[in-house]
């Protein structure tokens, strides 16, 4: 049976650029906790303790199944052979995040859950991680709806609503975070667009991330 760490090693070129747009959107939220720290929302948009988040473990087994299907499709879709649709629940994305070596950066960090055609993502970061110094021992405990699709070959992914310490984000930083596409340094990565212009279509659709390769 062949290693599913050199499988794990394969496929992370294909679902690694999931770590990036979600790397993206935390360091825009860092961003711009950062720019209204003088404004006295220390304590609205930060806390003490990370939140303690969810974790999914997945069998052995299921485990090797999951990193095997995921490399099939990116390698079908490289050499422009007919595959089925890749389907992926919450469960095998956040035990992606638990044991792939390129999400390790987001382990205990991101869980991400879905319902239905609803994507939702909480994030649990250091402050300093993203930057914000003067926050040293702070965490940002954020909670977010997201919009997930692809139009002319282009991720896009948006922020619908977005929490902090079961908050709703004030309305002004919202104004600003719903207009970024947090996929938009993903779409300008030379490599990643070439794959992207593989695919027909992804969505989030009943309870699953799904990415439609082109006929």
């Amino acid at each position: 049976m062949p290693d599913p760490q050199q499988k794990r090693k394969r496929g992370c070129l294909f679902y690694g650029g999931l770590t990036g747009v979600i790397l993206l959107f935390v360091l825009l939220l860092g961003a711009y906790f950062g720019i209204h720290y003088a404004r006295g929302l220390v304590n609205q948009l930060t806390d003490k303790q990370p939140m303690q988040l969810p974790t999914v473990h997945l069998p052995d087994v299921q485990m090797f199944q999951l990193h095997d299907r995921v490399e099939t499709f990116r390698e079908s879709v490289r050499d422009g052979e007919t595959v089925a649709p890749l389907e992926l629940s919450a469960d095998e994305l956040n035990a992606l995040i638990e044991t792939d070596p390129s999400m390790t950066i987001l382990k205990n960090h991101l869980f991400v859950a879905i319902t239905n055609n609803e994507l939702r993502a909480q994030v649990s970061f250091p402050a300093e991680d993203l930057g914000m110094v003067q926050l040293r021992g702070r965490y940002i405990n954020a909670e977010g709806i997201f919009n997930v699709g692809l139009t002319n070959g282009q991720l896009q992914i948006s922020a619908a609503y977005l929490t902090a310490k079961g908050r709703p984000i004030p309305r002004n930083i919202m104004r600003e975070v719903v207009r970024e596409n947090l996929a938009d340094r993903f779409n300008s990565d030379p490599r990643s667009a070439a794959g992207l212009k593989r695919l027909q279509a992804i969505e989030v659709k009943n309870g699953k991330l799904v990415i439609v390769p082109k006929k």
